[in-house]
């Protein structure tokens, strides 16, 4: 079943998606957002899609002071002190199987965040959709943040110098054909540095039953486009549930979206 979750406003974003991009909240801050809403809800958090709709992004003016924290017998900063945080206002369609009630899936997003920010628990709506692109007409105007439609835009970096350049490119067209959105340099996933099998108990993990591992974060490209716009308006069935970001894990690689996988990017 398809919810959307109407015009929120949620402030204190953080906007610093990872070395590599900033200055939108992530597709995957989307993710996380759908998937604290499954165990309220009894399904699989990596079940949850969700297809973010942008309608405005504040980028807060200079920047916060680091929390301190006591160590060694002195107060230190206890965080990062490059950030960059901001108001987004926004809309998120989800996609959640197994779940028709939509009094339930509102419930279960009071109290939640987007990437840190907090929004008005008080005020959001939560309204049921049809599965087919003539749903976006119930949608506030704004900005569908997609993955690209043409895979050759589907580059992904790890850091290298070769695929920061590639990625360079497909932000920065020679030309911009017709139906070409805004493409947006977007963290896609992790790549992981070790095997889950075979890594070694780390202290002080959140879960005990699930593994710690090393990754490095993947950039990519994402696109927004107007949820007006024919290529949205004019999708079902499956074309139409392959616009949401879903967790996709295979090999060393979590992603957001099964078409940024090497194995099916350029499919």
């Amino acid at each position: 079943m398809k919810f959307l979750l109407s015009d929120v406003t949620a402030s204190r974003v953080n906007l610093l998606m990872n070395d590599y991009a900033s200055g939108l909240p992530s597709p995957l801050a989307f993710l996380g957002l759908g998937a604290a809403t499954a165990p309220e809800l009894g399904v699989e958090r990596w079940s949850v899609g969700v297809l973010p709709v942008i309608h405005e992004v504040a980028i807060a003016g200079g920047r916060t002071k680091p929390e301190m924290a006591p160590a060694s017998g002195r107060f230190a900063p206890i965080e990062t002190v490059e950030d960059m945080v901001g108001t987004v206002r926004f809309s998120m369609i989800l996609d959640i199987q197994g779940c028709d009630d939509e009094m339930a899936v509102r419930k279960a997003l009071m109290g939640r965040r987007l990437a840190g920010g907090t929004f008005n628990e008080s005020k959001h709506e939560v309204t049921t959709l049809a599965g087919h692109g003539q749903s976006f007409s119930r949608v506030p105007r704004g900005w569908a943040l997609i993955r690209p439609d043409d895979p050759k835009r589907r580059v992904l970096s790890r850091g290298d110098g070769d695929s920061l350049s590639a990625v360079a490119e497909v932000l920065f067209p020679a030309e911009r054909g017709a139906g070409f959105g805004w493409p947006a340099p977007v963290a896609v996933g992790h790549y992981l540095l070790d095997d889950p099998a075979s890594a070694p108990k780390r202290r002080g993990t959140r879960d005990p039953k699930v593994p710690h591992v090393f990754t490095e974060p993947i950039l990519g490209i994402g696109e927004l486009i107007s949820v007006r716009n024919k290529r949205l308006t004019g999708t079902t069935g499956e074309t139409f549930d392959d616009l949401f970001w879903r967790w996709h894990a295979e090999g060393p690689w979590i992603l957001g979206h099964r078409s940024y996988h090497p194995h099916h990017r350029l499919t």
